[in-house]
């Protein structure tokens, strides 16, 4: 299947990341938008005029599951950014989805193609650093510095839309799954109205509790200090993750090596993750998220839970 054209929905700053990803793997690729006032009746004969078979979904995440209905029952492959749903939309999500799937459903996590995060994979696979003791994973930065062409009306602070820490950056929680399984139990504290007073998740720390080790997460995008990674402690020794500079440093005896450095930014993952889904497509090659993708939301579901109960929560 040679892919000619595609149906955006959304204009947000990811819409306009995948466009120019799309004209950079194919310019002579056709892009139909889709905006926020257009209707499904419009979008329906927008698709079958122009036999579109392919879409992206990069709209607010309340709106994710209209679209994602509907594109199902059009039978039209889509790639649907991150969060898939809002936690309070899971009631909704079981009632109406049908989990039945014959398209591709992929779901926007990209950092599972950083290749950073692969090639720790690969170490902590090798069992190079042994028995893993403990874990902390942490994501802080100051939200204006990343939403700077239009703040006060950023999607990221909109609880109404999918705002918040958690949804925001609910990437850490998906590779955190990916690399190291589901947790047990959960306990969370979560910070509220320290900056940008709007009701949201400006700052969040959870605990994971698995069999053998606990891994601590920090989320927070009120902090003008920005870190993101994790630190691995193990029996052999010790792994710094560190996802911005794009390296893994490995501790040992006093002595640190550096172990894997890359150059590979976020528009680079963005383009790794279309080519595999265009690959998917263009190869008739069936692939579903869905169900990983809501565990997400669930755990979310379940930090908030937790916090406001205080109590450590099973997973």
């Amino acid at each position: 299947m040679k892919i000619k054209k595609i149906l955006i929905i959304g204009l947000g700053s990811i819409g306009k990341k995948h466009t120019q990803v799309l004209k950079k793997i194919n310019n002579k690729i056709k892009v139909f938008r889709i905006i926020k006032n257009d209707s499904i009746s419009y979008m329906n004969k927008l698709i079958d005029k122009n036999r579109l078979k392919l879409a992206l979904i990069s709209s607010p995440a309340d709106t994710h599951l209209k679209y994602m209905n509907f594109l199902k029952k059009k039978k039209i492959n889509y790639l649907v950014e991150k969060p898939i749903i809002k936690d309070n939309q899971l009631k909704l999500f079981q009632r109406t989805y049908d989990k039945k799937s014959n398209i591709i459903e992929l779901v926007g996590y990209q950092l599972r193609f950083s290749k950073i995060l692969n090639k720790l994979k690969k170490v902590l696979i090798s069992g190079k650093i042994g028995k893993i003791y403990n874990i902390r994973i942490f994501v802080n930065s100051y939200l204006p510095n990343w939403r700077k062409a239009n703040f006060k009306n950023s999607l990221s602070i909109s609880k109404k839309k999918g705002g918040g820490v958690l949804l925001e950056l609910s990437h850490e929680i998906d590779y955190m799954v990916w690399l190291f399984g589901k947790p047990k139990y959960l306990k969370a504290i979560i910070d509220k109205n320290n900056i940008f007073k709007k009701n949201i998740e400006e700052k969040v720390c959870i605990f994971f509790y698995y069999p053998q080790k606990t891994i601590q997460m920090d989320m927070s995008f009120n902090s003008r200090i920005e870190e993101r990674g994790m630190i691995i402690n193990a029996l052999k020794g010790s792994l710094k993750v560190d996802l911005i500079k794009k390296r893994i440093t490995y501790y040992q005896n006093n002595q640190s090596k550096e172990l894997y450095k890359s150059n590979q930014n976020n528009l680079d993952m963005l383009n790794e993750q279309m080519n595999f889904f265009l690959n998917l497509v263009k190869n008739n090659l069936k692939k579903n998220d869905i169900k990983k993708s809501i565990e997400i939301i669930r755990i979310i579901s379940l930090i908030k839970k937790s916090n406001f109960s205080n109590k450590k929560i099973r997973v």
